[in-house]
């Protein structure tokens, strides 16, 4: 009787969240703007132990980067059933915008994410696919590198922005983008990395903006390998 009680309470609960008004990202309150600028938003997403996010617009395409291993149930606007997806801490995955989303943590650790939202609607998984020689959706989700303890580049095309998944071993340098390449730099573990003149020195989930025109190539300059996330923007 009482579990019957408790998934009564828990089917109400879930549905009176999914019939909730949906606001903008900066008004939720487990979202945190770190960075703003004319080509993306980035925010840290914190969710503590039985929390969940209010029902949150997601005007644009959106990039998530998962920062340790978690569990999340999530919904979207005008759906009636709640999926639990299960993230491997470095996971990344591109989303498409337009229907608000909301999340809930059902488990006892606080979950974590770094937010991108691409403001150019040219960021996306749609173009010309060269494996299969067709214009159609690409995939939505880097792979884990294949040796994580080998210095790796792997790389998600997104029309006007590529995601690079990246380990530099002590010495290894990334190189110089294009030239008019802006790039948003989040560490995936404690970074102490040189480029050109400038010192860039991240602890997990740091975020840091390379505009176009000190864009250089990146050396890991500490002594152990440095893991990060990198989007280059045209």
């Amino acid at each position: 009787m009482k579990c019957a009680f408790m998934w009564i309470l828990l089917s109400a609960s879930t549905l009176l969240a999914q019939q909730q008004a949906a606001i903008e990202i900066t008004a939720e309150p487990h979202h945190h703007l770190l960075l703003e600028n004319e080509s993306v938003r980035v925010f840290a997403v914190t969710i503590p132990p039985r929390e969940g996010t209010e029902l949150t617009r997601h005007d644009h395409n959106f990039l998530v980067v998962t920062l340790q291993d978690s569990e999340i149930a999530s919904w979207a606007e005008g759906e009636a059933g709640v999926l639990t997806y299960r993230f491997r801490a470095n996971d990344i995955h591109f989303f498409f915008g337009g229907r608000a989303r909301a999340m809930r943590n059902d488990t006892s650790s606080q979950y974590h994410n770094l937010t991108v939202e691409f403001l150019n609607p040219e960021v996306t998984t749609y173009g010309y696919q060269s494996n299969t020689r067709r214009w159609q959706y690409g995939g939505n989700t880097l792979l884990p590198p294949v040796d994580p303890r080998a210095k790796f580049a792997n790389r998600m095309p997104l029309g006007d922005a590529v995601v690079k998944d990246v380990q530099l071993l002590p010495g290894d340098e990334l190189p110089k983008p294009a030239e008019g390449i802006a790039q948003v730099l989040i560490a995936l573990s404690d970074l102490q990395l040189s480029s050109g003149k400038e010192k860039i020195q991240e602890e997990i989930g740091g975020v840091a903006w390379i505009p176009a025109d000190r864009a250089e190539k990146l050396v890991n300059k500490g002594t152990q390998p440095a893991r990060f996330v990198v989007v280059e923007l045209q």
